[in-house]
């Protein structure tokens, strides 16, 4: 049986070069994550390195570092025209807005704006971080918001709306007489996508109304 040599450092060094990684990979190496250079990339104008600091903060989080610190930086991103730092930026309001309710407020106006936007991706979002929410005195405009998009033409926004309805009624649960009425506009649905997270607000809402299905 022939011995095997010891890979020296430099072939090494090769070998792993020539791994095809995931494009987005860099993002989780911690050693990356300059939390300076963050909080600078993120006021700044730059696209690129507002992208690329909102992935690694995204990443971070994913790996359950808490970089909740950043919530300042990262709300007033909200308003930024740019579909895909947009989509990065409500993942992080939706997971960190419980934690920092009156920073999310500040969110609010420019939520709204995209619930009107013609992407359905955005409206969705939107409907998601504002949902997260936790304050009463943001649910009637999370209401008509829900109000919307359970009529709304894209099955994407319905299936947010019906994830959204179960956060609604924990925030405020005297408005569950409203929100079966939405699931049971919501379960009526044919697509399977939409008809899955609807049956999940409803085993969550109103578990007993089986005359709805």
């Amino acid at each position: 049986c022939r011995q095997r040599r010891p890979i020296r450092l430099g072939r090494m060094s090769s070998v792993l070069s020539s791994i095809s990684l995931l494009s987005d990979a860099k993002y989780f190496e911690e050693k990356n994550s300059k939390f300076n250079e963050l909080h600078d990339h993120l006021a700044g104008k730059n696209t690129k390195k507002k992208l690329n600091a909102m992935k690694r903060l995204i990443a971070m989080m994913t790996l359950g570092r808490d970089v909740s610190t950043f919530f300042p930086d990262v709300v007033k991103n909200v308003i930024v025209d740019n579909t895909e730092i947009k989509k990065l930026v409500y993942m992080f309001l939706t997971h960190y807005a419980e934690e920092n309710q009156e920073l999310a407020l500040l969110a609010i106006n420019t939520l709204q704006n995209d619930l009107r936007s013609s992407n359905q991706r955005v409206r969705a979002n939107a409907l998601r971080a504002m949902s997260s929410i936790s304050i009463k005195v943001v649910i009637p405009i999370v209401m008509m918001a829900l109000k919307s998009a359970v009529r709304d033409t894209s099955s994407y926004v319905r299936k947010a709306a019906a994830c959204a309805i179960p956060k609604v009624c924990r925030t405020d649960p005297s408005r569950k007489s409203e929100l079966v009425d939405m699931v049971a506009e919501l379960v009526s649905n044919s697509e399977p996508n939409v008809l899955g997270a609807s049956m999940f607000a409803f085993s969550q809402v109103c578990p007993d109304r089986y005359d709805l299905l």
